[in-house]
């Protein structure tokens, strides 16, 4: 691999041990993926937050960072946390846990990393623009800064965005190369897709399918960033897939090259019925509905609040959102707030249910429209999830 000079003294050593240690990271990456260089980064997501997936070896991690006192040198902002930084009490979230979450967050600020605490930085202020490369590591959101915005960033790990963050560098191979970027397969949409669920059941659907195989969905007629996101992050989950393309909708689409297309295939509405017969698996009471994965926008939480209208969520069913905190801060988003409070609505940030030691803890039968969080909870057996649009489990779960 070919370094500047200023990066050979990284590598060296000369910026100190934590820098050498990282930089060694990326150019290693770098090397088994058959990069010739290190490009720099617009900005980094930085996951590996909550105190659930990394435990205590994230702080023998920290020790040697702070020995030179490294700082981000690019913005850079976390993924969720294990629980909401403010309510953690009222999810549930025991003492020793929340001591260590905080430490995790405290360790990061001292980095200079904005503790966003999201999936979705893209629905707080951080658009990343057509072109941009950037290190970001949380799978729904590489995928919408692929796919809805144009960027280019491969799915990092936790320590790898951390280190570019630091570095301002990122390995150039996968999806920050135009050649990397074409679609294999064509996915002719011909079931019916309306509700957020429909556009994760497709997601899941593709993902478990195509394992890592760019696609170019046609036949959707609405794309807007609320359904993408739904789109993607069930992909990710299920397929780890990184990149899509949504004809007419999404940017690369038109001009992307197609000459690559190895088949065709067609999502009908038998296999929509599919994915949600995969996920019905609740024969008991309800004891949750999660919503919110990827994190939930204003619009999101609007829509929560219209399809309640006058009724309330009944009793001995727990309703959660998720969403960030910057997101739940204004005045409109305050009072919407205050009045799903009323109908028994819990409205959380920071966290999610994936990343939340509580859910799987706590709760063994649960409702979601998302394919991505019903995938991740049933994934050891502990829960069973049922997938059904939101107004199914309005209808279901209020009174």
């Amino acid at each position: 691999m070919f370094l500047t000079k200023e990066q050979q003294k990284m590598l060296d050593g000369e910026h100190g041990h934590a820098i050498a240690k990282l930089t060694h990271l990326i150019v290693k990456i770098g090397e088994v993926n058959g990069a010739t260089r290190l490009i720099p980064i617009k900005n980094a997501q930085i996951a590996g937050v909550s105190y659930l997936t990394v435990g205590e070896p994230i702080f023998s991690f920290f020790n040697m960072l702070s020995e030179d006192n490294v700082k981000v040198s690019v913005p850079s902002w976390l993924n969720p946390a294990g629980m909401d930084m403010k309510k953690w009490k009222e999810m549930g979230i025991k003492n020793d846990f929340a001591e260590k979450q905080r430490r995790i967050i405290q360790q990061y600020q001292e980095m200079g990393i904005q503790t966003t605490l999201t999936c979705t930085p893209y629905l707080i202020g951080h658009k990343p623009k057509f072109g941009d490369h950037l290190a970001w590591s949380e799978s729904s959101a590489v995928s919408i800064a692929n796919a809805y915005y144009g960027a280019r960033t491969n799915r990092e790990g936790g320590p790898s965005s951390l280190a570019s963050a630091i570095i301002g560098f990122t390995a150039d191979y996968g999806l920050h190369k135009k050649e990397n970027r074409v679609p294999r397969i064509v996915v002719d949409v011909k079931a019916t897709i309306n509700h957020f669920s429909d556009f994760s059941a497709l997601g899941y659907w593709y993902g478990e399918k195509f394992h890592g195989i760019i696609p170019y969905f046609k036949s959707i007629k609405s794309a807007n960033i609320d359904q993408v996101k739904m789109l993607g992050a069930a992909m990710a989950a299920s397929g780890s897939v990184a990149h899509f393309h949504i004809a007419k909708h999404t940017p690369e689409a038109e001009k992307v090259d197609l000459s690559h297309i190895s088949e065709t295939v067609t999502f009908d509405e038998s296999d929509k019925k599919q994915i949600y017969s995969h996920f019905n698996q609740i024969k008991e009471r309800v004891n949750l509905v999660v919503i919110g994965c990827p994190h939930s926008s204003l619009e999101d939480v609007k829509l929560i609040d219209s399809s309640l209208g006058d009724k309330s969520i009944k009793e001995g069913i727990k309703f959660w959102v998720f969403s960030s905190q910057k997101l739940m801060q204004n005045d409109e988003a305050k009072k919407l707030l205050t009045n799903l409070e009323e109908k028994g609505v819990k409205i959380f940030a920071d966290t999610c249910m994936v990343v939340s030691p509580v859910v799987r803890e706590n709760y063994k039968n649960i409702l979601t429209n998302s394919a991505k969080a019903a995938f991740y909870l049933t994934r050891d057996g502990t829960n069973k999830v049922s997938l059904l649009s939101l107004s199914e489990i309005i209808e279901g779960v209020s009174e």
